[in-house]
């Protein structure tokens, strides 16, 4: 695939820039795709899948969420609400109808909320090692490692091991921000679970057996929940399982599309 394929762009939503990445196919009778990263990366992260899914004549969209990537980080301490709307005017200045929106991790939180709330632009949905089901102690758990980060005490020497273990779960440029690491600790404190039961459109739901960071149950329950879904788990892949096993992950995404 030649780097000319990918056009990147930018436009500005609810007073943010927001940059894109698109793949666009010259049949106007193709699927649309809009993908959404997870956190601490950015939407160059799909870019391995992209050459397999080209041959196939979809138009495709890879979004930097606010705060990531390209885009500008949010003035305001944002939820999944917020970046919800974000997707949904973006899906509506482009003009875009029966998408098909991929959502991995944080991206399949926002995912989730488009499915319940405004499934209108929405042909089917692909939940990719979603989070979104919390309970208690996780809560806890995350948002007191958070706290600590950004605490003049944890920037001392001998919590640097620790702050290093953090960084490389969540990316350390995003941990540094003081404004994403509060929308951080607000939008894992959201339990979606509620949601999952008002989604009609077709799912398909893909997890890594070895995921440590949203474990299988969670996609084992959204499977239970969503009436019309179909859960696909890759053997040898984990929290990143459409990078693990990416072949599997394009034909079991083409499959279902």
């Amino acid at each position: 695939m030649k780097n000319n394929q990918i056009n990147c762009k930018q436009l500005v939503i609810n007073n943010l820039l927001i940059n894109y990445y698109s793949v666009l196919s010259k049949k106007k009778s193709g699927k649309t795709l809009v993908f959404l990263h997870g956190w601490g990366v950015d939407s160059k992260l799909w870019f391995k899948i992209v050459p397999e899914l080209t041959k196939k004549n979809y138009s495709m969209y890879f979004i930097d969420l606010p705060g990531f990537g390209q885009s500008q980080v949010p003035n305001t301490t944002y939820d999944v609400n917020d970046y919800k709307k974000i997707i949904y005017e973006f899906v509506k200045k482009l003009g875009l109808k029966k998408i098909n929106l991929v959502g991995h991790s944080f991206g399949g939180r926002i995912a989730i909320k488009m499915a319940a709330e405004n499934p209108e632009f929405l042909e089917k949905i692909i939940l990719v090692d979603t989070a979104g089901i919390v309970t208690a102690s996780k809560i806890k758990k995350i948002t007191t490692l958070i706290a600590k980060t950004i605490s003049p005490f944890f920037r001392l020497t001998f919590m640097q091991p620790l702050r290093k273990k953090l960084y490389l779960l969540f990316g350390s440029e995003y941990l540094e921000n003081e404004k994403l690491s509060e929308i951080f600790s607000k939008v894992v404190s959201e339990d979606l679970t509620r949601f999952l039961t008002f989604i009609k459109k077709s799912t398909l739901i893909v997890w890594g057996k070895e995921d440590r960071v949203t474990p299988l149950y969670f996609g084992e329950l959204m499977n239970k929940l969503i009436k019309k879904s179909k859960l696909v788990v890759f053997e040898n892949a984990g929290h990143f399982s459409f990078l693990d096993q990416p072949e599997k992950f394009v034909k079991a995404l083409i499959d279902f599309i």
